[in-house]
């Protein structure tokens, strides 16, 4: 078998894992357990647009965080909704009010959310994501700053009412903070101008109100 033969095979092999691997995902349900098959086209259509806005309310969890937008993060949830998430276990919106204290008073926050897994039946979905955050805080021991990463994931449980999914359950799961680490450059020092700020003043909101008045 010459060089070119043995190329052609051994792509041959090594593709039919993942070959096989995007067949059983298109065949798998993306609804939770009937072969996409059965769908028709208009309930496959609905849980395509169930999963992008599910998966934009996950982002934008994140971006409530970072730009310390409490309106925003409080519209994700339901009025009744639960949390649960380290030392904290009641309603949603107390938990909001927790957790808003905390970024409020960050110079800067970071958060990312990856791994966006869901499953939706009807008007009720559920999923799972992965997030890793970024906190530049005062230091608790001395003068200066200092960064904190963290990294866990979110399950949520979420309900569609009049057309608008929000969260009706939450339960954080928090696999890393690190340690303190100790800043060199203090965000005060940051050149003006050439930073993320928070809620209104960032560049973003700026921005989507010209694009959203064309």
């Amino acid at each position: 078998m010459d060089e070119h033969n043995r190329r052609r095979l051994l792509g041959t092999l090594l593709a039919a894992p993942f070959a096989a691997a995007a067949a059983n995902a298109m065949a798998a349900s993306p609804s939770g357990g009937k072969p996409a098959g059965s769908l028709s086209t208009a309930q496959r259509l609905d849980v395509l647009e169930s999963k992008d806005a599910i998966a934009w309310l996950l982002n934008a969890y994140a971006r409530a965080n970072d730009r310390a937008d409490e309106a925003l993060l409080r519209s994700l949830f339901w009025p009744e909704s639960t949390h649960k998430h380290g030392k904290f276990e009641g309603k949603s919106s107390d938990f909001v009010g927790f957790a808003f204290k905390i970024v409020s008073a960050l110079h800067y926050a970071c958060h990312h959310i990856t791994n966006i897994s869901i499953e939706v039946k009807g008007d009720h979905a559920f999923s799972e994501c992965y997030y890793f955050a970024q906190h530049r805080r005062d230091r608790k021991d001395g003068p200066g700053e200092e960064d904190v990463f963290f990294q866990g994931r979110y399950l949520d449980d979420l309900e569609r009412r009049n057309g608008v999914w929000k969260i009706i359950r939450r339960r954080g799961l928090s696999d890393y903070t690190s340690p303190p680490i100790a800043s060199e450059t203090p965000q005060s020092s940051w050149p003006a101008g050439q930073h993320s700020e928070k809620a209104p003043s960032d560049d973003y909101y700026k921005m989507l109100a010209e694009f959203r008045a064309r």
